[in-house]
């Protein structure tokens, strides 16, 4: 018979080998089958004021629980089906091994970190990151209004945006018209300030300050810069002949701002008013203006010096216009019966060089030295400038 203490012995060792060996088997069967998470967290952007949603991918549940928390706030917001917030714009939705937290209208204050966590033991969680971004907007108090400058002066014009991610942003002007900045001359230009030199007439009026930043839509801000200017003229024509009898139109366009007064004198006398013998028309946009004088069934009298004049608070300026008449000569020529004889024709026309000397001169003529007499065969060859 054996030794008895041997025999516990081995008995002891056996039943030892067998508790490891169900112990290892247990624990990798219970290893297999533990819940795991199927990918790592996420990062989600979401615009403010609307949803956003968080999922967990979790394999393996078995009868574990999960449960979504706010980290900043160490907040629990959701355990399994049930939200324990009293948070009403949170929600959570079970899908395929998929656990969803849903954030309804969100908010600034919503953006941070979120944690899934199964209640293990040991504890597994997975973090997710929330950015909420919020489209451009134009801050006026901060920003350019109307901007009143003179001529030939250097000016600064300011545009302050807000917005997650920060904006940039482009200044062009409202008609897409160059701009001069510094040495460069360019329809665009990005950066908060925009930096005009020797600002000229024709940088009259608005340019736009657009923000972006990626998230729709864009905004923009319109700027409207007045230049301030002394009155420049033109005419359409020096002289202008006519026929009596007809009708002509004088014309006089004119650069200023602000807008000047326009009207019309002629020989230096009083101003011109609409009767039945002038019409006046007159047209104001942006700086540049125009004033014309229509005037009916032209005589003797209405010819001579006409003046087109503009002012404003900076200045004062006129332009002249010579009126004339133009005439054709007859003549009767007495025919043989015996031989053709070819009519005699005079012709006394007034040097159209001498004319405009004297005009030059503001030393007008006589009345009489503003017509023109041409033939018929004259009139016939002759290109006359519109009149009208």
């Amino acid at each position: 018979m054996h030794n008895p203490r041997q025999y516990y012995i081995i008995l002891f060792t056996a039943k030892l080998i067998y508790y490891v060996h169900n112990y290892k088997i247990f624990n990798t069967i219970s290893f297999i089958d533990a819940p795991k998470f199927l990918d790592s967290g996420t990062n989600v952007t979401a615009v403010i004021g609307r949803d956003a949603t968080l999922t967990c991918s979790v394999k393996n549940l078995q009868n574990y629980k999960v449960a979504w928390l706010r980290v900043d706030t160490q907040t629990i917001l959701t355990i399994g089906p049930h939200v324990i917030t009293k948070n009403h714009r949170v929600g959570v939705s079970r899908g395929d091994q998929a656990w969803s937290l849903t954030l309804r209208d969100i908010r600034m204050s919503d953006g941070g970190r979120y944690m899934c966590q199964i209640n293990t033991e040991p504890m597994i969680t997975q973090t997710h990151h929330l950015h909420v971004s919020v489209p451009p907007d134009i801050v006026n108090s901060s920003s350019s209004g109307e901007v009143i400058i003179r001529e030939g002066e250097n000016v600064s014009l300011h545009c302050s945006a807000s917005g997650t991610p920060p904006p940039t942003i482009t200044w062009r002007r409202e008609d897409s018209a160059l701009m001069k900045i510094g040495k460069q001359t360019v329809g665009k230009w990005s950066g908060v300030w925009l930096n005009l030199t020797a600002v000229s007439r024709n940088m009259n009026g608005a340019f736009l300050c657009i923000a972006t930043n990626g998230v729709p839509p864009s905004v923009s801000k319109r700027i409207l810069l007045r230049v301030l200017c002394s009155p420049s003229l033109w005419t359409a024509q020096k002289m202008v002949g006519v026929y009596v009898g007809e009708t002509v139109i004088l014309q006089c366009r004119i650069e200023a701002s602000p807008p000047p007064i326009l009207y019309w004198m002629h020989s230096e006398e009083n101003r011109l008013k609409n009767d039945s013998k002038h019409t006046i028309n007159i047209k104001f946009e942006n700086f540049k203006h125009s004033i014309t004088l229509k005037i009916n069934n032209v005589s003797r009298e209405d010819t001579g010096l006409y003046q087109c004049h503009a002012e404003n608070s900076l200045g004062a300026a006129h332009n002249d216009v010579i009126l004339y008449t133009l005439a054709t000569t007859s003549t009767s020529s007495t025919m043989s019966s015996t031989a053709e004889e070819l009519p005699t024709v005079t012709t006394s026309i007034q040097p159209y060089a001498e004319l405009e000397m004297s005009v030059n001169n503001r030393q007008l003529p006589d009345e009489d030295n503003f017509v023109v007499v041409l033939s018929q065969h004259q009139m016939q060859n002759l290109e006359l400038s519109p009149s009208s």
